[in-house]
């Protein structure tokens, strides 16, 4: 595994909405997505060897059983597809996390094309970000025949700002760490190095808690939710062409209108921490669970 790491100062990022707070459960089958009729979607890819080899990753040994419980809600092989993933690319992932989505990308890509995790610092001095950060390193290190081809840089807003060698990715990926972004005041600073490090034609590919259009935005809230046309409008702004949108991970239940913003949902089920009769608490659970994780925009731009 290239481990291209750096000790630098990260400020402290919500994670919550990246990871679970409690373990996840299955939640009630979902009613399918309302289409949305001003949306501009590609055709729907032919079945093929992407699809295939995303398919036998979801299904691989390496994968954690909480991970494989939120298949249904991020719905992968259909959204990479979408992005136009291909073996062949090479792929920025912006702040993987706990790397559920490293764990889908790195088999695919391990062959013919090239991972680049842009991780959190793993400075111990940097707190929970670091542990965040040091936790993926191990992760990847403990099973080099899933990941010794990953590449891992240090994005350590502001001192640290490259995703990596400049135009040479073909994707990048930034899943719902756009609120994050905006949180922090930097995601102008983040659309601009993602588009340094894409070439001419390559796909910054967004997927984020989608706020209903009729809803008002207040961008100093802090609930996880930001408008679809925030979003498009931000990466515009930074060059890119907004290609097209898709409902894959859409959820027409969430209202987007919880207490705790999206936290309240799974996998966090902040809504329920405090609940001390287990009668409440398990019924607080279910409330949330039939609900299911958040309606999220999922957005294709392109680099000119």
């Amino acid at each position: 595994m290239i481990l291209r790491l750096s000790t630098l100062t990260l400020i402290s990022v919500l994670m919550a909405a990246c990871g679970p707070s409690d373990p996840p459960q299955p939640a009630a089958p979902q009613a399918p997505p309302t289409p949305d009729p001003a949306a501009r979607s590609e055709p729907a890819r032919p079945q093929g060897d992407i699809r295939s080899a995303l398919t036998e990753a979801l299904a691989g040994d390496h994968r954690s059983d909480a991970h494989r419980v939120r298949d249904r809600y991020r719905n992968p092989v259909e959204t990479l597809a979408f992005f136009g993933l291909e073996p062949h690319f090479t792929v920025v992932e912006l702040w993987p996390g706990a790397g559920w989505y490293t764990e889908v990308l790195a088999p695919v890509l391990r062959d013919g094309g090239q991972l680049v995790v842009a991780n959190f610092t793993t400075d111990p001095e940097a707190g929970m970000v670091g542990r965040i950060g040091q936790a993926l390193v191990d992760k990847l290190e403990a099973e080099p025949s899933v990941y010794d081809q990953v590449e891992v840089v240090t994005f350590s807003p502001p001192d640290q700002m490259s995703m990596g060698e400049a135009g040479t990715a073909d994707l990048v990926l930034i899943s719902r760490h756009f609120h994050n972004l905006l949180g922090r005041g930097i995601h102008e600073e983040v659309l601009a190095s993602a588009y340094e490090a894409l070439k001419s034609g390559g796909v910054l590919g967004v997927i984020q808690h989608r706020l209903p259009p009729d809803r008002d935005f207040d961008p100093e809230a802090r609930i996880g939710y930001l408008p679809e046309a925030f979003v498009i409008e931000a990466a515009e702004n930074a060059g890119f062409t907004f290609e097209a949108r898709s409902d894959i991970n859409a959820n027409p239940m969430d209202t987007a209108d919880h207490e705790m913003g999206v936290w309240a949902l799974p996998p966090s089920l902040r809504a329920c921490a405090d609940i001390e009769d287990e009668a409440e608490l398990t019924a607080c659970r279910q409330r949330y669970q039939a609900i299911g994780e958040s309606d999220r925009m999922t957005l294709k731009f392109v680099k000119p």
